[in-house]
């Protein structure tokens, strides 16, 4: 009997095991960089940040894409250039389109985990450019100051973007809109490709404070998009502009610490999209 019960709780255990190792996985963000279309193909498996994929010998040469989260890839190094995005990816797989170039790569989100309360504040239109992030409060950008053309946040926290240093100045409010949920995974983000979206210059941005500070709500385009394998290439509309350095800006790591905070509503529900899309002006 009791050999049983040692062989019994051993099976549970394994089981506990397996299970354990799938959702820290299904959690986990990563992109698989294949060099070909095939899904059975070589690649090389990224969880942070490449500026130059000459480093890794990629350059050029990634043809189809797997993630977990929202990442971002550029035809330039140093995150320049036209950049393709993929927002809410679980376990998608994607060939990227034909005329698609990939230099660089980055991922926007917390490096902790998928829906934690974090924002991405980019010195270029379309997330290119130097970058600053956070996930506290801030009376003040420092050399970021009046320089931020594009963001993105995640988590269950909406943000506020005022135009004047010290919480002051018009105020514009960001929720999450967008739900990703699949695979027993789920993270809120939401994104603005151009600040002058929001209803404010390009450029304006001079503090940032969690929560809803604002009557003035920006909610974004609600999207109606699903999954899909192998779709075709969505068409490139123009190319996105070089965007120059603002400075010698320097990437910023986390600021504060995480805090929870309470489901947010009217969040809208988002399956994966197609095949990347090219984010060009006038999208």
């Amino acid at each position: 009997m009791s050999s049983f019960s040692h062989m019994l709780a051993t099976l549970v255990a394994v089981i506990s095991c397996i299970s354990a190792q799938d959702t820290e996985y299904a959690d986990k963000r990563y992109l698989k960089a294949y060099f070909d279309t095939d899904p059975d193909g070589p690649y090389l498996e990224f969880d942070s940040y490449s500026s130059d994929l000459i480093v890794e010998g990629v350059d050029n040469i990634i043809k189809r894409v797997c993630m977990t989260g929202d990442w971002l890839l550029y035809e330039g190094s140093s995150y320049f250039g036209s950049s393709y995005f993929y927002p809410g990816a679980i376990d998608s797989c994607h060939n990227l389109p034909s005329v698609a170039s990939v230099s660089s790569l980055r991922y926007a989100g917390s490096p902790i985990g998928l829906d934690d309360i974090y924002f991405n504040l980019y010195t270029g239109a379309y997330y290119t450019g130097a970058e600053m992030t956070g996930n506290a409060d801030l009376g003040n950008l420092g050399s970021f100051d009046l320089a931020i053309s594009s963001l993105v946040i995640s988590g269950q926290s909406p943000w506020t973007f005022f135009t004047g240093t010290q919480f002051d100045g018009v105020a514009i409010c960001v929720r999450p809109t967008f739900l990703t949920d699949n695979n027993g995974v789920s993270y809120h983000h939401a994104y603005v490709n151009l600040v002058a979206d929001l209803g404010i210059p390009d450029n304006s941005i001079r503090s940032v404070a969690r929560g809803c500070k604002s009557g003035n709500v920006y909610r974004g385009k609600p999207r109606n998009v699903q999954h899909a394998e192998d779709l075709q290439p969505m068409e490139h509309v123009g190319d996105l502009q070089h965007v120059e350095h603002v400075g010698d800006l320097q990437h910023m790591e986390h600021v504060g610490d995480l805090q929870h905070v309470e489901h947010v509503k009217d969040l809208q529900h988002t399956e994966h999209m197609g095949d990347l899309k090219p984010l060009t002006p006038g999208n």
